[in-house]
């Protein structure tokens, strides 16, 4: 079923506030017509309704939109994994195309990245290294910079954490005229 706007229903979904003259000549217009009032009432609630359902049809779409983009960043870096897996055992780093520039495998990486757990913040607070609540930046700027070791060592676990970054697919596409 293919759905139709009615004049007045076009004219409340499209009016700004600086420009309403027109409106109000339509809801003059309605009200002074021959048509009985519940008609008229009627075709003043379900016009103005009408915003109502599109906002609630909008926000579903963006989100069925936001769930797509998920899925699809998701997909993206499976692909580009698993595709940078394949070129590896057929030791293929680069491969240059005509519409595509190329594709190019980048380097499984590690990164480490330490983590602190404070174990006692009332003695860094008393210590200092706080704004209105523990600076944990602070503490680790200083342990950072070789200060108050022993202390921070003292009263907060430090932990290491290993990031791995898997090689993936890098789509390089060709600059100026597209192919």
């Amino acid at each position: 079923m293919q759905y139709i706007r009615n004049k007045f229903e076009q004219m409340v979904q499209e009016v700004n506030p600086s420009s309403t003259d027109y409106l109000k000549q339509e809801f003059k217009s309605i009200l002074e017509s021959d048509k009985p009032y519940q008609v008229k009432c009627d075709y003043i609630g379900y016009s103005i309704a009408s915003i109502d359902d599109k906002i609630t049809s909008i926000g579903e779409q963006i989100k069925e939109l936001q769930e797509y983009k998920s899925k699809l960043k998701l997909a993206k870096g499976t692909v580009a994994v698993i595709g940078a897996e394949i070129f590896n055992q057929f030791g293929i780093d680069k491969i240059e195309g005509n519409g595509i520039s190329s594709i190019t495998t980048t380097k499984k990486s590690m990164t480490n990245k330490r983590k602190f757990i404070i174990d006692n913040p009332e003695v860094f607070i008393k210590a200092g290294f706080y704004k209105k609540v523990l600076d944990t930046n602070m503490v680790e700027e200083l342990y950072d910079g070789c200060q108050y070791i022993d202390f921070i060592e003292t009263n907060a676990t430090i932990q290491n954490e290993t990031i791995i970054k898997e090689a993936k697919l890098k789509i390089n596409k060709r600059r100026g005229k597209g192919a």
